[in-house]
């Protein structure tokens, strides 16, 4: 299952908005500090000095500000802060190597600029993929359905992205909660009962995946993925097939007659990256959009 970033990100990217305010507030006081000990540079050199220093402090506010209003370019404001950080850095540390006096000021502010880049870029690269949203858990049920030889490390990602806008426990997937030796086909019965929502997820080998005596799984009554969707459809539930890695709808004559109705639904790609975070927000979105009409 590819890793991706959890929630618990977005409490340490406030953290990170502090910590850049303070950062903005601290290079005012070593601007001041650095001027105070180079009372005879030059105009240009002293003009050099006020620019950068209010450059990052600018720089690094509004990044701070604007992981603080969740603004959705927060994340570019971010790499811009840490580009002018590492700038600023380098031009402090030459200035420690040629003016002696001022050595420790510019030491100080040289190292604190490069932790603070090294520990932005760590939070930038872990940035939530469901960016920083505040939107209350929605308490929607969904069952996910899908073949493990076909799907399995795709869905893990899918139900990554659902758990940051969906109450886990409201979650279903079937290696997560059936007992062993309990009979699935009741497992099935009793947890689309509790769903809203079934999602199909439909990979390249999702209609053709065959059983031990090469017959198509679709084709048994007895398949696990063909019991779900039949007692969804008998439900009359809502469902969703998500098509990921390239995979397209099934044709009505691929699917047993007890499926047919599946072919007909509206179906959400999810592709592969770069676009499977966009494809995800715009499927969480409309599950969201039918929770709230419900």
């Amino acid at each position: 299952m590819s890793p991706s970033p959890a929630s618990g990100d977005v409490p340490a990217l406030r953290r990170l908005a502090q910590l850049s305010i303070l950062l903005a507030m601290a290079n005012v006081v070593g601007t001041a500090a650095a001027l105070a000990r180079l009372p005879n540079a030059v105009d240009l050199g002293q003009w050099i000095l006020i620019a950068v220093g209010a450059l990052s402090s600018l720089f690094a506010f509004v990044f701070g500000v604007m992981i603080s209003l969740r603004k959705p370019r927060a994340r570019w404001a971010g790499f811009a802060a840490v580009a002018v950080a590492i700038l600023a850095a380098a031009l402090f540390s030459l200035l420690a190597y040629v003016v002696p006096e001022a050595f420790w000021i510019f030491t100080v502010w040289t190292v604190t600029l490069l932790s603070y880049a090294v520990l932005a870029t760590h939070r930038l690269v872990r940035w939530p993929e469901g960016g920083l949203t505040e939107e209350p858990k929605s308490r929607l049920a969904i069952f996910i359905s899908y073949r493990r030889d076909d799907s399995r490390d795709t869905v893990g990602r899918v139900l990554d992205h659902l758990r940051l806008a969906f109450e886990a426990e409201h979650l279903f997937l079937d290696v997560n909660r059936q007992a062993p030796g309990e009979d699935y086909r009741s497992m099935i019965e009793t947890a689309l009962e509790q769903s809203d929502v079934l999602l199909v997820v439909i990979g390249p080998d999702w209609v053709n995946t065959t059983n031990r005596e090469g017959r198509r799984r679709l084709l048994d009554p007895g398949d696990m993925v063909r019991i779900e969707i039949e007692t969804a459809l008998r439900r009359d539930l809502r469902i969703v097939p998500v098509l990921v890695e390239d995979a397209s709808m099934p044709r009505p004559q691929d699917l047993p007659p007890s499926l047919e109705p599946l072919s007909y639904r509206s179906a959400v790609p999810v592709r592969p990256d770069p676009e499977f975070q966009p494809d995800m927000q715009r499927l969480v979105v409309a599950l969201r959009q039918h929770g709230a009409g419900a």
